[in-house]
């Protein structure tokens, strides 16, 4: 469905030049915009005027100039646009109702239980109702659904071609909602839209050359090359969950030996953790966890690391571990400025990433490491639904769609 059905004056190239430009660099002035786009200053001038009639851009207080009159600075009307981000992932829905510039107003979880096709979409479907009731009772209308997703996504077309979870296969996600709410429905990998959201609204606002990792049950990233979400020919590019970080290692679900998932994954570090306690190795955290090896599962995991328990703080970072090692040669070959990391194990990311951090300074080519920033993702917990969110928001900010 055309995402500008409901907002005709974005149709034309030049409106959503200026309003992404002021989206992603404002507060600016006419002046600084007509520098940076090479637009005429009097079409700027005309098609500002036009956006604050329809309520989108509005003035921002007086910018500095050593000279003469100071420019009035411009900036989006945050709640004039609202799009809802879902975040469907393995064991749970996770959406929020946002606002023009990713702020979220509403956000709802639903776990799942049953992880079936009919089961999967009734959950979307539930937290997509409750969301629009309550936009409802706000008196905001919905410009879009955006959907990030585990799996294979075939983004140009909305099907999910894979996603081994549930098992969907060639899935017309897009077009499922899409009819269902008669809303424009954009659709993508969760690491691919936790990319896009970090590059608009996060710690990789405006980076150009940026790898978001995302670490949970499973491990993929979303790469952003030029400025450009890069998706790979078969939608598959930043599987980094599938590179080989240990010779012969343990057997992995894609059918590989040693992958980063089978030994970095929240699933790998917590089956780690339970050999150790069985072995007699886990010291003090055995009784942490009420002499249960079996007991032993992420929540208190986190915990004991926060509580300082050695052998919790180790099996992370040993985690980071086999994380930089992975890192290190995929920064070997696409040479990003930054690279962040989210996903469900941000919990103990701070226990996780200075053991990456030594990794790369070893391994990493030592020139690709003179501009090079390792960090947690900006938006938090909710960087894959505000990805999602993002999907909606750039088309609407961007002049090539």
């Amino acid at each position: 469905m055309d995402i500008f059905s409901s907002l005709p004056f974005l149709k034309e190239i030049s409106p959503r030049l200026i309003m992404g430009h002021i989206g992603f660099h404002g507060p600016i002035s006419r002046a600084d915009i007509a520098r940076d786009t090479g637009l005429h200053p009097s079409t700027i001038t005309r098609i500002v005027a036009s956006l604050m009639e329809e309520g989108l851009v509005q003035e921002d207080g007086e910018g500095h100039n050593e000279l003469g009159r100071k420019p009035i600075l411009l900036s989006l009307v945050p709640d004039s646009i609202h799009v809802i981000g879902l975040a469907v992932e393995s064991t749970f829905v996770s959406g929020v109702l946002a606002n023009l510039e990713a702020n979220i107003i509403e956000k709802i979880d639903a776990p799942l239980h049953d992880t079936s096709r009919w089961a999967v979409q009734k959950e979307i479907e539930l937290v997509i109702n409750r969301l629009l009731e309550r936009s409802k009772e706000l008196g905001v209308s919905v410009t879009g659904i955006g959907v990030a997703m585990h799996g294979i996504i075939n983004s140009a077309d909305g099907i999910c071609v894979f996603a081994p979870a549930n098992g969907w296969t060639n899935v017309p996600v897009a077009a499922m909602i899409s009819e269902r709410y008669q809303l424009p429905v954009r659709v993508e990998n969760n690491a691919n839209a936790m990319a896009l959201g970090e590059y608009w609204f996060g710690n990789g606002k405006g980076v150009e050359n940026l790898l978001a990792v995302k670490v949970g049950r499973s491990i993929g990233s979303g790469i952003i090359l030029g400025g450009q979400l890069f998706p790979g020919a078969d939608y598959t590019a930043g599987e980094i969950g599938h590179l080989t970080v240990v010779l012969d290692g343990p057997l992995c679900k894609c059918g590989n030996y040693g992958c980063l998932e089978t030994v970095a994954s929240i699933g790998a570090v917590i089956k780690r953790g339970r050999l150790m306690l069985k072995r007699g190795d886990g010291g003090s955290l055995l009784e942490l966890i009420g002499n249960n090896p079996d007991g032993l599962d992420f929540a208190n995991l986190c915990e004991t690391a926060r509580l300082g328990d050695g052998t919790a703080r180790r099996l992370w970072e040993e985690a980071g571990s086999y994380l930089g090692l992975a890192l290190a040669n995929t920064i070997n070959i696409l040479n990003p400025t930054k690279v962040l990391v989210g996903g469900d194990v941000l919990p103990v990311v701070d226990f996780i990433l200075p053991k990456v951090r030594e990794i790369v300074s070893v391994r990493a080519l030592e020139t690709l490491k003179t501009n090079l920033t390792i960090e947690p993702v900006g938006l938090g917990a909710d960087a894959v639904a505000l990805g999602a969110v993002t999907l909606i928001l750039k088309e609407l900010f961007t002049p090539e769609n």
